[in-house]
């Protein structure tokens, strides 16, 4: 089935010194060149030659933990790896595994079978819309091949023994072209497209199983909202979907553990390699006996005492059965053309929320998860695609122009010879068309008006000069680079509106701001940092000592801070954090 899988050399700086070092620690031991070093023993050697090449190439040593876990994660990223095949799990929520573990055996029959189903929907999307392979020098052409050659493996329970229906498929790297030759799967297309292939399972599932068992899905309750939603079976018992995932919480804590004592024992966080082998590791040490082999019958005899254990009695699982079962149903929409407008503007209105361009495929992943609960089977893709098609439509969306195209507009037709199947020029990548939209556009230029604006407040000269000098007098053995002083300077003393710094990670940017911050407090000044979750708030709070919100919160202030809201309300509170930095601020 064609050539042999390439087998790349990584000459990656780090690695490389890595290497020289494990070598020469084995054989100031007396032990082989070659042979294995323990893991502590690994991470230790990575991260003397990591803080060491750091140093030498910022001259200076890392300010942080981060600062040096930031510079090993990209320092030690392999280069180019060849793969043999792709692995895909498919894995439904919870209460679906729930619902196959207990439910009678005509039912639970139903359950898998629309899982099946959901899986073969998601693959046919997959062959149809994201398998190619590359041609001519450098892969320059995309090409359209005959399908993917894949095994698909059923697995009904976790390492626990709790009920865990999901699909592996491993897919070939390899694939057909229509010359009958064997060649390898563009494995970026795979890669763009996966979280739409799990998507488009996550949306079938719910609709085959809306159709075959009759069940009704709603949103997971007490989700964080700035996280994706979660929908759940409705009248499945939220303490038995948590009863049956100990396998997963086991080794999440366990991974929690081990990743803290790895970052306080070698001061840096774990590299994904280091990653997987704390996560093989929590696997392992949390492991139980493994389950004896059961046949289907006796997993399902198990499962219902222990939810019957758990629920209090035949009757209550009984009753949670017939719930589930029979739950009132919802009115679907009509899915006419005013429907598929308005869906698309809130996808786009989702999208543009999160990013300022797009592709096919971020717009077809948030139309599969805007259509659930609304569309039926029958109607599922036909609609998927005219809520896409409305969405990258000139009236929703600008496309970015082709320069070639533009300035020879005869390059447009593409002749037979180098068309794919829907009639796209082989020297094109399928879906890489970039979108954005007139509000981002129009927001950007803002920013842009905004920046060249003077108005900003500026710091005296000498309170920057002290701020700098009392960082060094405080941290002699990393003081502040020429780079990160003509940050500070250039922030404090600008009196532009927006001022910006783009700079590598791991240059020093998050220390810069800290004595920034220390100077504008220093002034008389407020800062109030900003980040996109919670999580990020907390870490840039404690990393330059202000107080740090997320932008959601404070985008919410100013909705309810309208002239509107003003005047209808003008003793409506405000927090004290935005209204000291609406006097001072940077």
């Amino acid at each position: 089935m064609g050539h042999p899988f390439r087998v790349y050399f990584d000459v990656n700086e780090f690695r490389k010194r890595c290497a020289q070092a494990y070598e020469a620690h084995n054989i100031a031991r007396g032990s082989d060149p070659n042979e294995a070093i323990s893991d502590d023993e690994r991470a230790q050697i990575r991260s003397t030659i990591a803080t060491k090449m750091f140093t030498e190439h910022y001259g200076r040593a890392p300010i942080d933990v981060r600062e040096l876990s930031g510079w090993v994660a990209r320092s030690s990223r392999p280069q180019t790896t060849a793969v043999a095949g792709f692995d895909i799990t498919f894995s439904p929520v919870k209460s679906v595994s729930t619902l196959w573990a207990v439910a009678p055996r005509e039912v639970a029959e139903k359950v898998e079978a629309a899982h099946h189903a959901a899986v073969d929907d998601a693959l046919r999307w997959l062959e149809h819309n994201a398998t190619y392979t590359r041609l001519g020098r450098n892969g320059v052409r995309q090409v359209d091949v005959d399908g993917l050659v894949a095994a698909r493996f059923a697995h009904r329970e976790s390492r626990a023994g709790d009920p865990d229906l999901h699909t592996h498929v491993l897919i070939a790297n390899r694939v057909r072209t229509t010359d009958g030759r064997w060649r390898t799967l563009d494995g970026a297309m795979g890669y763009q497209a996966i979280v739409t292939v799990s998507e488009i399972y996550n949306t079938r599932l719910e609709i085959h199983l809306e159709e075959m068992v009759g069940v009704e899905f709603a949103e997971r309750p007490g989700v964080d909202p700035s996280k994706r939603r979660i929908r759940e079976i409705v009248g499945i018992p939220e303490r038995l979907n948590q009863f049956w995932s100990q396998r997963d919480a086991e080794i999440t804590q366990r991974l929690g553990q081990l990743t803290t004592a790895f970052q306080r024992k070698w001061g840096r966080e774990p590299i994904p390699t280091e990653l997987f082998g704390l996560m093989d590791r929590a696997t392992l040490e949390t492991r139980s006996d493994k389950q004896q082999l059961r046949t289907l019958s006796e997993q399902r005899a198990d499962w219902r005492t222990q939810a019957v254990t758990l629920l209090g009695s035949q009757e209550a699982l009984a009753r949670m059965v017939s719930t589930v079962l029979h739950p009132p149903h919802r009115a679907r929409p009509v899915a006419d053309a005013a429907w598929i407008e308005r869906t698309a503007d809130y996808v786009l209105e989702t999208i543009s929320a999160q990013r300022s361009t797009w592709q096919r495929h971020h717009i077809r992943s948030e139309t599969e998860r805007q259509l659930r609960g609304q569309i039926r089977l029958e109607d599922c893709e036909r609609v998927a695609e005219a809520v896409v098609a409305q969405a990258l439509s000139p009236t929703s969306a600008i496309a970015r122009g082709d320069p070639d195209i533009t300035d020879q507009p005869r390059l447009r037709a593409v002749s037979v010879m180098f068309a794919r199947r829907d009639g796209s020029s082989v020297y094109t990548t399928a879906g890489s068309q970039i979108y954005t939209s007139a509000q981002v556009l129009s927001a950007e230029q803002q920013l842009i008006d905004l920046a060249v604006q003077p108005g900003g407040r500026q710091l005296p000269k000498p309170v920057v000069t002290q701020a700098v000098h009392a960082y060094n007098s405080a941290n002699p053995d990393r003081p502040l680079n020429a780079g990160q002083i003509a940050v500070v300077e250039g922030f404090a003393t600008s009196d532009l509106r927006i001022r910006t710094v783009d700079a590598p990670a791991g240059s020093g940017k998050t220390t810069a701001m800290r004595v920034l911050t220390d100077a504008w407090h220093t002034s008389g000044g407020t800062v109030l940092g900003l980040a996109p979750t919670a999580a990020a708030a907390s870490v840039l709070g404690e990393s330059i000592g202000a107080r740090v919100e997320t932008i959601d919160k404070l985008l919410d202030v100013l909705t309810r801070r309208t002239p509107e809201t003003r005047d209808s309300d003008p003793n409506r509170s405000l927090p004290q954090w935005y209204c000291r930095s609406t006097r001072t601020h940077w």
